[in-house]
């Protein structure tokens, strides 16, 4: 089979030129993947999460929901309802095969999640009427509780054999520090020992020319309004940022961006705070 030459791919080509780099300059493939891996761990690490379709993610060797090379992620509802005029908090979840999770994919709901990967049992999240139209509570932090389908498809602690009043405790006592084991602090000791300020100015080079017109122009379309805590920076136009969904600064189509406001944005880029 003939392997492709990618410095005559197009596509390759397009990305090579929008970074600015020469064609005769040696391309560093493991170096791209690395940038790519940490953008994507600045936002699962950070409070905020990441926003994702639930269908992009894959269930790990051991029944775990993996994104890219992250395992052990836990997804959870940013935007919770009221119904009625009642209000309960949604679970999050740790098993791909979760029978919510699945009944999800089959859904319009399965880019309404977040995952994260932290050893906190708090999570951000917004409260809405139950017509979503209005922001009761915005950026409010709350504990959520293990959801029991996980704990089921796992057999989380062998949570399928024990009495009832056990399978009670494994919940109430649920403890991220004890699920996770070594995987964030691997995950965090490997994101440190790159060179994290090289991978900010690669990030810069992938802008376009004319991104300053394009944030503008996305801004604008959303009325300068943040759309993670629903403030109005209307009379403050600087204090709204656009923020690229994947964090890949050459993917500036509308369905990749986002308008923060600088402290929701700090909140992903922990390093713009």
């Amino acid at each position: 089979m003939k392997l492709i030459n990618f410095l005559d791919f197009k596509p390759f080509k397009d990305i090579m030129e929008k970074m600015k780099i020469n064609k005769d300059e040696k391309i560093d493939i493991e170096r791209i993947k690395i940038i790519e891996k940490v953008r994507i761990w600045k936002q699962l690490s950070s409070l905020s999460g990441l926003d994702i379709d639930i269908n992009e993610t894959v269930a790990s060797e051991n029944g775990f929901i993996k994104y890219n090379e992250f395992d052990k992620l836990v997804a959870y509802i940013r935007d919770q309802k009221y119904f009625g005029e009642k209000f309960s908090l949604r679970k999050f979840h740790i098993a791909y095969n979760c029978k919510t999770l699945s009944d999800y994919r089959k859904s319009r709901d399965a880019s309404k999640y977040k995952i994260v990967q932290n050893k906190s049992p708090e999570f951000t999240i917004n409260i809405l009427s139950e017509d979503a139209k209005t922001v009761i509570e915005a950026n409010v932090i709350k504990k959520l509780e293990v959801c029991t389908n996980c704990l089921k498809a796992l057999n989380y602690k062998n949570f399928l054999n024990v009495s009832k009043s056990e399978q009670d405790k494994i919940k109430n006592e649920f403890s991220f520090e004890e699920f996770l084991g070594t995987e964030f602090d691997k995950n965090e000791e490997l994101i440190k020992s790159y060179n994290l300020d090289d991978i900010e100015n690669d990030r810069l080079r992938l802008y376009p020319k004319n991104w300053e017109e394009i944030s503008y122009n996305y801004r604008k379309s959303k009325n300068w309004i943040c759309e993670e805590c629903r403030k109005d920076c209307s009379k403050n136009k600087e204090e709204l940022e656009t923020h690229h969904i994947d964090h890949n600064p050459s993917n500036c189509s509308f369905s990749n961006l986002k308008a923060l406001c600088k402290t929701c944005h700090a909140k992903i880029h922990p390093h713009m705070q």
